[in-house]
């Protein structure tokens, strides 16, 4: 089994061919502050003066949600995720419910068996869990009721 790399949709050799010329747009149509914009630009490209960077802490201040459904939160790195996931779990007062994969020796593209640590190897690719676990919170029913 050949390792493949992980790879963004964008490094592919065909990624040309199938997305043509890039399309750079210029004009803004949802920020009229141009201090705001100016600052967002130098987020882009990573210029970040101390000022600016003054300017965007002030920005910063606690948000109220009012429809019980927080906002997704991304992270550069799974394991900042697992953390935050876990963290989440343990507020949570209801039993924990676990789910275990289950993984069956498959076949490759010509039909032979793969070998256990052949699928061993690719697994730990993935970015699935072998082990899920998951609680109730009751706020889900009040956001979803």
């Amino acid at each position: 089994m050949e390792p493949v790399p992980a790879t963004f949709a964008f490094d592919a050799r065909s990624w040309p061919r199938c997305m043509g010329m890039p399309i750079v747009l210029h004009q803004i149509f949802r920020q009229s502050d141009q201090k705001f914009v100016d600052m967002l630009e130098s987020l882009r490209f990573a210029r970040l003066s101390p000022q600016i960077i003054a300017d965007l802490k002030k920005l910063s201040r606690p948000i109220t949600y009012t429809d019980g459904i927080e906002p997704t939160e991304l992270f550069p790195v799974r394991a900042h995720a697992e953390g935050a996931n876990l963290e989440r779990l343990r507020q949570l007062n209801s039993p924990p419910k676990v789910f275990n994969a289950v993984d069956e020796l498959g076949r490759d593209r010509q039909g032979r068996r793969r070998l256990q640590h052949e699928v061993q190897l690719a697994l730990d690719r993935l970015v699935a869990q072998e082990q899920v676990v998951l609680k109730v919170s009751s706020s889900f029913y009040l956001a979803y009721a």
